[in-house]
């Protein structure tokens, strides 16, 4: 699904929590920052008051994740590595702490939009992002939720990953559906 020629094709942002990893980071981080200082369970609250961009800073803070342990999709990797001509932007509502080295290590990102302990980038704020960033209908969007859908619905073409047939059609009904990769199992 080139552009045509002398058009470059539009960025590929994609989604990391479900879509490029089959875990979510919050957990991974949460469970090792527990892991370690189990009485921080009790923090947990306390910096959720403050919204959800602050618990996932606090955590973030507190944690380092090796990105080579975490569960990767095969799948949206090859497809990432496969398009090495295009803009490729992860974006994602992980704390920017956690996955600018995660970004680095798999080096296949142009780019990098995250949460930033103010803003949770996720849904509409990520729609917003993405719509600044790259204008209406100016990027292609991998994701995997309901909350996707905010996103599908300001971009040109959406990957559908780890999600059921009615995610895709949903997606399918905001812009023109480019791929559906339904869960794997294990």
């Amino acid at each position: 699904m080139e552009s045509a020629p002398g058009h470059p094709a539009p960025p590929l942002c994609v989604d990391l929590d479900g879509t490029l990893l089959r875990s979510d980071l919050l957990l991974e981080s949460t469970l090792a920052l527990l892991a370690r200082q189990p009485w921080m369970l009790f923090l947990l609250p306390w910096w959720l008051l403050r919204g959800k961009a602050h618990l996932k800073r606090e955590v973030a803070s507190r944690v380092t994740l090796d990105p080579a342990t975490l569960p990767y999709d095969a799948r949206v990797l090859a497809h990432l590595r496969a398009n090495p001509q295009r803009h490729r932007v992860l974006c994602t509502a992980s704390d920017e702490g956690l996955v600018q080295p995660l970004a680095a290590y798999l080096g296949c990102f142009d780019e990098v939009l995250a949460s930033d302990g103010r803003r949770n980038l996720a849904g509409t704020n990520k729609a917003r992002a993405l719509v600044e960033r790259f204008g209406e209908r100016g990027f292609d969007y991998a994701g995997n939720g309901p909350v996707d859908l905010a996103v599908w619905s300001h971009a040109r073409r959406a990957l559908v990953v780890n999600a059921g047939p009615a995610l895709a059609r949903a997606a399918a009904g905001r812009c023109e559906l480019e791929a559906h990769w339904p869960a794997q199992g294990g």
